[in-house]
């Protein structure tokens, strides 16, 4: 039976033989997560729900995350918001990879760091591959090392025509201040487990990446990052691994693209057969500005601007690193800017949640939803933190205090 979910009257078409119509900008729940970051949501079409694990909600500093980890399992479902599952599951971490295995309507998550809260040293990597069963709603350990090392940022992607699973690179560095970037491509499937794969013709070394899988021409896209020097300038070319032939193709080489940046949102559009971009970390301040990308010319095109960026310094209140008022003009129509939140891609529509927004040094716990054929922002639940003061409509002398 197919789901009709009722965007507005002139957006949702009339079919009699569809169930019963979804509000997708209706919240009955009353629960909602805690604001967070590092983390990535999954969609399952057949059970109308986004999964979301872990994050970190530590607090950030001088735009640095401090650790404080969290174990926690959230389903999204338009129409009805958040819900909490208490279940057992991996244990507390942020920043692993993901992606979704339609055949067994399954999360798989591998990867990530994990540190004490309130402590400093070395982090510990994670070298587990989890699976989330929809129908279930419930969590499968599927291995627990002998593949991969322990790694953080990985890339992961589920390709169904070889029903493996795939995760390229990482960071591999126990100390965060001392980046070690793996190039490794490796292969798991339920029958012969991990495998290392060789592949040809990689861009140099970067981490920090945007990514999706494009299902359509089985390959991994990535976008910008950066080379893991927290110095030098992001990048904004978008390359491709193609799953058969595992050789690297550059798409574009940042003509006429999104500017530089990391922690990019980046999500395949089958419907329209695009990459859609949004926001990340820039070199001048978190982004909301979202892109499209034509898979076969390379051809990026701006969807929607929202905040711009006005050419003013730092420094504000006699501190030379605060951001001033004026540091850009703001869209308050879209979401505030951020990276490494949830951006997903179901029923045609982005669902957007959390994040950091670096610039106000915080967290964000708000929710949005973005229909593709409209392309309008509405905000589902609006944030308690992480937006600037003119958002919160709040009378500061700088952007966020």
């Amino acid at each position: 039976m197919t789901l009709l979910l009722l965007l507005s009257c002139k957006d949702a078409p009339v079919d009699s033989d569809s169930s019963p119509a979804i509000d997708l900008d209706r919240i009955t729940s009353e629960e909602r997560p805690s604001k967070r970051s590092e983390i990535y949501g999954i969609a399952d079409n057949d059970s109308n729900s986004i999964l979301v694990f872990g994050g970190n909600e530590g607090p950030v500093v001088s735009q640095i995350p401090k650790a404080s980890y969290l174990d926690e399992t959230w389903i999204f479902e338009p129409g009805t918001g958040w819900t909490q599952l208490d279940i057992d599951g991996p244990s507390a971490r942020g920043r692993y990879g993901a992606s979704y295995d339609p055949a067994r309507r399954r999360a798989m998550i591998f990867g990530g760091r994990w540190r004490e809260p309130n402590t400093s040293g070395d982090y510990t990597l994670m070298d587990e591959l989890w699976a989330f069963e929809f129908e279930s709603r419930s969590w499968e350990l599927l291995d627990e090392g002998g593949g991969p090392s322990g790694r953080y940022y990985p890339v992961v992607y589920f390709d169904e025509d070889n029903a493996a699973l795939y995760v390229f690179g990482g960071n591999t560095n126990e100390d965060a201040l001392s980046i070690d970037i793996s190039d490794e491509l490796w292969k798991w499937t339920d029958d012969d487990g991990w495998k290392e794969l060789a592949h040809s013709g990689a861009p140099s070394d970067r981490t920090f990446l945007g990514e999706t899988y494009d299902s359509e021409r089985r390959r991994m896209v990535l976008f910008g990052g950066q080379k893991g020097d927290f110095v030098s300038q992001a990048y904004n070319s978008t390359w491709a691994l193609d799953v058969e032939s595992r050789e690297w193709t550059l798409l574009n080489d940042g003509d006429e693209a999104p500017s530089t940046r990391m922690h990019a949102h980046l999500e395949y559009d089958p419907t329209g057969d695009r990459y859609l971009l949004l926001g990340g970390h820039t070199d001048i301040g978190d982004g909301n500005d979202l892109w499209a990308m034509d898979p076969e010319t390379g051809e990026w095109s701006e969807l929607r601007m929202a905040d711009e960026f006005t050419g003013n310094g730092l420094g504000c209140n006699g501190n030379p690193s605060d951001v001033p008022a004026d540091y850009v003009d703001q869209d308050l129509t879209a979401p505030e800017r951020r990276h490494r939140g949830m951006l997903v891609l179901m029923h045609d529509n982005l669902w957007l949640y959390g994040g950091m927004h670096a610039e106000c040094s915080d967290h964000l716990d708000d929710t949005w939803r973005y229909p593709l054929e409209s392309g309008d922002w509405t905000q589902l639940i609006e944030a308690r933190t992480g937006e600037s003061c003119l958002r919160q409509d709040a009378d500061c002398d700088c952007l966020c205090y």
